[in-house]
């Protein structure tokens, strides 16, 4: 194995790489949501808006209809993925990341039910013939709780399919604004291979693509894999590009990956979702996330994920919208770093009255405040 030499890499550099590898320097307006769902590696989305929020972020010219028409056509795909978390990801990609995560995901299982570890195949076989055809949540349960002979209780059963087979959403589960309970299919496109090193390594180049550079500990957070399951894929892409942060920590990057200059660079306002991938896909948080802002940004006590906007590349306050009684959209802004209005971007109102056009878009007003 070739290792190449360290480098020191600053915190402002970190940040500014994030930030275009997140498509958050620069809007782009010749790529497609698709596309930008591929490079973007995975949307989470388990709240339905928070996509389409990312995207509006990232994309010139996005609309709710470009990522609804790609669901509908299945070239991108909802499902349970990395972390055990609801993800929409490129369907050339669901391959791989479902063989990754499906490895562990099987793990996890094995060591939760030991009394179906026999039966298991035949369960799996019968689960995989019954979701051939899209089934409901409760259906799932039930079929569920009939093939272990009641072992697997009604709670759980739907985790158990989840679990053991790739399984994808069926619209309208994905598209905006909706909620509630959803159907699920089992994946029909290539096969999802039951050696999870190939889909590892693609996966852990991906990521590295998309975030990068990071430490081991932070492909790990994102992943939710163990450590021997990640450090083979890691070796497999040897030789990688090594760097050092101010904290003497190692981290990772793909050879030839641009890192851009820290002179002349000011990253834009933008607003980004609950749970958006750029603030959480790090073990290390703090190169968007100030240390002392971050418990306003994950919210412990509700398991929730503030929706914020970024000033300067940093997450500086969070936001949320309501519509008063005259029809009026207003976008109430929470500072964190201070409140007084004339410290403020001025780029805060346009940036935040375009947000308001995509939430609202048949109000007759739309306001930008301070909450």
């Amino acid at each position: 194995m070739t290792v190449s030499r360290r480098r020191p890499i600053t915190d402002r550099e970190l940040t500014l790489s994030l930030l275009a590898r997140q498509l958050l320097l620069e809007r782009r307006a010749r790529l497609s949501a698709a596309d930008a769902v591929r490079r973007l590696v995975a949307l989470q989305a388990q709240y339905s808006p928070s996509p389409y929020l990312a995207l509006h972020a990232r994309l010139d010219g996005f609309e709710v209809a470009d990522l609804e028409r790609a669901l509908r056509r299945g070239t991108v795909v909802k499902s349970t993925l990395m972390r055990g978390t609801l993800h929409l990801v490129h369907r050339a990609a669901y391959p791989a990341y479902a063989s990754a995560w499906g490895f562990q995901a099987r793990r996890m299982l094995a060591g939760r039910e030991r009394a179906l570890e026999e039966e298991a195949p035949r369960i799996v076989a019968a689960l995989a013939d019954y979701l051939r055809t899209p089934r409901t949540t409760d259906e799932i349960r039930a079929r569920t709780v009939e093939l272990t002979g009641g072992v697997r209780h009604e709670h759980d059963a739907l985790d158990y399919a989840r679990l053991s087979l790739p399984l994808v959403h069926v619209p309208p589960s994905g598209l905006w604004r909706r909620h509630g309970k959803f159907s699920l299919v089992g994946w029909d496109g290539p096969p999802v291979a039951a050696d999870p090193l190939p889909g590892t390594v693609a996966l852990v180049r991906d990521y590295l693509a998309a975030f990068g550079p990071a430490t081991r500990e932070d492909v790990a957070a994102f992943t939710w894999l163990r450590y021997r399951q990640l450090d083979p894929a890691l070796e497999r892409l040897e030789p990688l590009r090594r760097f050092t942060d101010p904290r003497g920590r190692e981290l990772l990057d793909l050879p030839r990956m641009p890192l851009p200059r820290e002179d002349g660079v000011a990253p834009p306002v933008r607003f980004l979702p609950k749970w958006d991938a750029a603030l959480i896909s790090h073990r290390d948080r703090s190169r968007v996330i100030p240390l002392g802002l971050q418990e306003h940004v994950f919210l412990r006590r509700e398991g929730d994920f503030a929706r914020t906007y970024l000033v300067d590349g940093s997450v500086a306050g969070t936001w949320r919208d309501r519509v008063e009684e005259d029809g009026t959209a207003v976008l109430a802004l929470t500072s964190l770093i201070g409140d007084d209005r004339d410290a403020l971007p001025s780029a805060l109102e346009p940036e935040g009255e375009r947000l308001l056009r995509l939430l609202h878009p048949q109000a007759p007003r739309r306001r930008v405040e301070l909450a």
